[in-house]
């Protein structure tokens, strides 16, 4: 008699545990054909920083200097041009970005420069309306010193 008691008791608690999971995971709305599922994630940006570095003293363009921020490195064009970007949580930021000259006296033989770029109230274009905010973009050039 227990033993029957207790497995209709397990089997009402799993409908009723079965009904509970379905609802919190679908809506009438979102299981609807067409209609896009609940997404999981985290909304992100995606933050550039372009710009060029020149010669403090000669004002000339500095080609192939590496430009560190985050988890991202580029080196500087012939003209001196780079672009770089970060993916972070769509709000205030701020990067360390570093300037460093590798090539030795190829190009020149400069001083590494570490700067910093905020992103204070940026407006993000061209995001999907999901968890994509879009993107913003800042430039920032950069004058290095010659190696003393």
């Amino acid at each position: 008699m227990k033993t029957s008691i207790f497995k209709r008791f397990n089997g009402l608690i799993s409908f009723f545990l079965s009904v509970l999971g379905f609802g919190a995971a679908c809506s009438l709305s979102s299981c609807e054909y067409g209609t896009p599922a609940v997404e999981y994630g985290t909304p992100y940006a995606t933050f550039k920083v372009n710009g060029n570095v020149k010669s403090e003293v000669t004002f000339n363009s500095i080609p192939n200097i590496r430009v560190v921020m985050g988890f991202d490195t580029t080196f500087t064009d012939e003209s001196g041009n780079y672009q770089i970007s970060n993916t972070d949580f769509p709000d205030d930021q701020t990067f360390l970005i570093e300037f460093k000259d590798i090539d030795g006296e190829t190009n020149g033989d400069y001083q590494p420069l570490d700067t910093i770029v905020e992103f204070i109230d940026p407006e993000f274009l061209g995001g999907t309306g999901n968890w994509d905010s879009g993107e913003t973009e800042k430039e920032v050039n950069v004058k290095l010193k010659d190696k003393e």
